[in-house]
């Protein structure tokens, strides 16, 4: 048998409270970048492509988890780019381990953090601590000039960076987030996609980020923005993004704009910027649908 996953990325966006005042990680499923990659049985378990060697570390632990001794070929053909706050680690774990359970027919993939919930649903994500989903929204894309539109600009990581970056990173935020207050909800963020109000929702997200950045101020480790970031930020602004801000878990700046021909010209004004062999600009929606597998 061979299995094919397309899976989305995950940007987290912070902590938030619910109903109730349970806190909860929220996030939201991205069409690009994604996660490609295709299993076939074999003799001894292969793994190639990009990101080949975690894709080999999640091969190897899920097998052991599923107690199986089946060899597998793994080719990755398009991996999300690792450093930058997309759940690059995390989501080419749960494909490559939902693969491996397609082929060998065992159960599903159980839903325990907020990746597994971006790879089975996508949309927008508020979970909670034991891996529960609290709050789901589809964020809809019907009308290509209503789009709402996500432009990332991700740079080179340096040689240096630790290869677990994103994970203390993501590690830092949940510890800081303790210190944010009553008033740091996600219904705001959730009632702008009820009412389809694209302001509201960027301006929910604003106070979020920023509340957000100052529990990690408050609890030490506080974000600094390099010169080249703020002036990207400040292009961004300029060039009509409504919410602009660097990745709370990575170094991927991130624009929330309306439409998609404005999204364009704002990748087209970033790239002149830039330069062709600068940093990656991309732009993408909210995925609503999760992962697709392919069986054959």
């Amino acid at each position: 048998m061979r299995v094919e996953v397309h899976s989305p990325c995950y940007l987290q966006l912070g902590f938030a409270r619910a109903a109730g005042g349970v806190l909860g990680e929220l996030g939201v499923a991205l069409q690009h970048p994604p996660v490609q990659l295709a299993a076939q049985p074999a003799q001894q378990l292969l793994v190639s492509g990009a990101r080949a060697d975690m894709g080999y570390r999640a091969a190897v632990d899920c097998l052991a988890q599923l107690g199986a001794a089946a060899g597998s070929q793994i080719e990755i053909e398009l991996a999300i780019p690792a450093f930058m706050g997309l759940g690059s680690d995390a989501m080419l774990r749960v494909s490559v381990e939902q693969a491996l359970r397609h082929m060998l027919r065992a159960s599903d993939l159980p839903s325990v953090d907020p990746s597994c919930w971006a790879f089975k649903r996508g949309g927008l994500l508020l979970v909670g601590s034991q891996g529960e989903l609290i709050r789901r929204a589809a964020i809809e894309h019907a009308n290509e000039e209503d789009d709402w539109v996500f432009v990332l600009v991700l740079p080179q990581a340096p040689d240096d960076i630790a290869e677990d970056d994103e994970l203390q990173r993501r590690r830092a935020l949940r510890d800081a987030a303790g210190r944010l207050d009553s008033s740091v909800t996600a219904d705001a963020l959730f009632a702008a996609v009820e009412r389809d109000d694209f302001d509201a929702f960027a301006g929910a997200l604003t106070a979020i980020h920023a509340a957000n950045e100052a529990a990690l101020s408050a609890d030490g480790r506080p974000v600094a923005l390099g010169e080249e970031e703020r002036d990207i930020l400040a292009c961004m602004r300029a060039g009509g993004a409504a919410f602009a801000g660097r990745a709370l878990t990575g170094l991927g700046l991130l624009g929330l704009i309306k439409g998609g021909p404005a999204s364009r010209a704002l990748r087209q004004a970033l790239v002149r910027r830039l330069g062709y062999f600068g940093p990656s600009v991309m732009a993408s929606i909210c995925d609503n649908r999760g992962a697709r597998v392919i069986t054959g």
